[in-house]
């Protein structure tokens, strides 16, 4: 059974950045001034985490207002065990079934990038090991881990953006699904990525 959102709230940021603080002086905070710089607005619990909600309203907060959940898995994250991550995952995960239709995905959420060697045993006994079959995996030849996060942060909101233009000549095609995405709020404007504004492809 599907928990289904009644509406959507209107995002105020692109990606909202998963990861463990043991990663946050290395990885996280470069990362989030480098995105910040090339117009893709992050959410950081660093800088956005809202004083007075509880910890699990004010992550799934974060996540609904965000378009998409960067995951940043490192060895650290499987072996710590406070499992916020876990939760944003799920968080994800629920609004990613939201946003789906009989002939799939009307936009995707989640972005794993993973830092560990894919065979490693702490992600084969994790839910992280189901989560990266599919995604990039940071090798040591592939240059500053940060930059590489960056490009395929980058390429995945511009991808999305552009299934986004899509979805929209779709929803004038079928009225059926017209009618079905405007009866929850804020829906048409999320799967079309309305907010926050487009990020500039160059």
């Amino acid at each position: 059974m599907l928990w289904q959102l009644r509406s959507f709230p209107v995002c105020t940021r692109h990606v909202f950045l998963s990861h463990c603080s043991e990663d946050r002086a290395s990885l996280v905070m470069p990362l989030y001034d480098a995105l910040l710089a090339q117009g893709i607005l992050p959410w950081l619990d660093l800088h956005d985490y809202t004083y007075g909600p509880r910890s699990f309203e004010a992550l799934r907060n974060g996540v609904l207002r965000s378009r998409h959940a960067v995951f940043l898995v490192t060895p650290a994250l499987p072996a710590q065990s406070r499992g916020w991550s876990n939760v944003e995952l799920a968080w994800a995960h629920l609004l990613q079934e939201n946003l789906q239709e009989p002939g799939g995905e009307l936009l995707y959420i989640a972005l794993p990038l993973v830092f560990a060697e894919p065979r490693a045993e702490l992600f084969i006994r994790s839910v992280w090991r189901v989560v990266c079959d599919r995604c990039p995996f940071y090798r040591p030849g592939d240059g500053d881990p940060v930059a590489w996060a960056l490009r395929h942060i980058r390429r995945f909101v511009l991808d999305q953006q552009e299934r986004a233009a899509d979805i929209a000549k779709l929803l004038r095609q079928d009225p059926d699904l017209r009618k079905r995405v405007r009866e929850r709020p804020g829906m048409v404007d999320r799967i079309r990525c309305k907010q926050p504004s487009a990020v500039p492809a160059t």
